[in-house]
């Protein structure tokens, strides 16, 4: 259990090493995740660049606001007027699913540009 969450602890988010003052690493796995998001998803699928966009800079937090939008927000949209549909469409395709491969994708990406610049410790 303990080495799960060492191993882990290994993913960052480009978003650590922007604060610990590396912006090197960090705007190169951000271009990294925004390339490989958009041929996963923008060249293959169709998903706009917008949501890959948001992807990469929302992290962690984009999903808290896919969750917002679940729980609290769609309830306030009529279902009588017919938006309800486009709208999880829309939130579906901007949001959660660019934001759930963008959060795996940005954290792999960070972890190859840091340890291709020997950044990444070796620790236990």
């Amino acid at each position: 259990m303990i080495s799960a969450i060492s191993f882990i602890k290994k993913f960052k988010s480009p978003w650590y090493y922007w604060h610990t003052g590396q912006k090197k690493i960090a705007l190169l796995s951000m271009l990294l995740s925004a390339g490989i998001l958009w041929i996963g998803l923008g060249a293959t699928v169709g998903f706009s660049i917008a949501g890959i966009i948001l992807a990469i800079l929302l992290d962690g937090i984009g999903l808290g606001l896919a969750l917002l939008y679940l729980i609290i927000l769609r309830t306030y949209i009529p279902e009588w007027i017919n938006l309800k549909n486009n709208a999880d469409a829309l939130v579906m395709n901007i949001l959660i699913w660019p934001l759930l491969m963008g959060f795996f994708v940005s954290r792999i990406s960070t972890f190859i540009v840091a340890k291709s610049t020997g950044k990444v410790s070796n620790e236990k």
